[in-house]
């Protein structure tokens, strides 16, 4: 009988362990319980934390992903550094952006996957990369783009360590609002 007791205790402890929780998240961290969407007009677009691909030469690129960002896989080839196929990958990726970006120099992060596949962030070097290219097709001066890129910019932890990143999704709806004005 105490056995019962002890387990019927856990089973109601354990229930509102759970509604509490997800009631406090939800309320005072309602953005990130409900994913971190991003919305535009009032529909959802995509999320701040699952990356998206973006083929269209007028915005900035994700990094490379062996899923094509499928967000229901994750993960990448797990090559070793001195792997043939990993070196041929990069290889690759690099004479693509070149080409794509008329020969600027790219940043590692923007030839290279991430470990997940979805990473919704490039370096703010990876997206510099990018600027030639988006400006001269869109006609957006590259001042106006590095402004840009230095407002979205996530600044280093504690100033001092790591590197700027830019999340491409909130980049590009970002472009896509000075294109409405510029155009």
């Amino acid at each position: 009988m105490t056995g019962i007791k002890v387990c019927m205790v856990t089973i109601l402890l354990t229930i509102i362990y759970l509604a509490s929780s997800v009631f406090f998240s939800t309320i005072v961290f309602n953005c990130n319980a409900n994913g971190s969407l991003i919305k535009s007009n009032n529909k959802i677009i995509g999320s701040k934390l699952i990356g998206q691909e973006f083929s269209n030469p007028l915005y900035f690129h994700n990094r490379p992903s062996l899923n094509n960002y499928k967000n229901n896989i994750s993960g990448n080839t797990n090559d070793a550094y001195y792997s043939k196929r990993l070196i041929e990958n990069i290889k690759t990726n690099h004479i693509n952006h070149k080409i794509k970006n008329f020969n600027s120099s790219p940043d590692l992060n923007l030839i290279s996957e991430s470990a997940s596949g979805l990473d919704p962030d490039i370096t703010y070097e990876g997206a510099i990369s990018q600027i030639e290219r988006i400006s001269k097709l869109s006609g957006v001066t590259k001042d106006d783009l590095i402004k840009l890129l230095n407002k979205k910019a996530k600044p280093l932890v504690f100033g001092i360590s790591g590197q700027k990143i830019i999340n491409v999704l909130e980049l590009n709806l970002e472009l896509k609002q000075l294109y409405a004005k510029t155009h």
